[in-house]
């Protein structure tokens, strides 16, 4: 009885473990936008001017 117990418990901490990784990085990739993806961004919204943006583009190197 015992050994039941433990392969459960074991297999509960396994499933827990690949949720909590599976969700931290899903929540990153998610996230994660480029700098220039940003820019474009805030040049579309009229928070910062076209000449803004090239200088950050061309800083970028694209």
């Amino acid at each position: 009885m015992e050994g039941y117990i433990r392969l459960g418990l074991t297999l509960v901490v396994l499933v827990v473990l690949v949720i909590i990784l599976y969700r931290f990085r899903a929540g990153k990739s998610n996230r994660r936008q480029s700098s220039l993806e940003i820019m474009k961004e805030r040049l579309e919204k009229g928070e910062i001017t076209e000449e803004e943006y090239e200088k950050a583009r061309k800083k970028q190197g694209k």
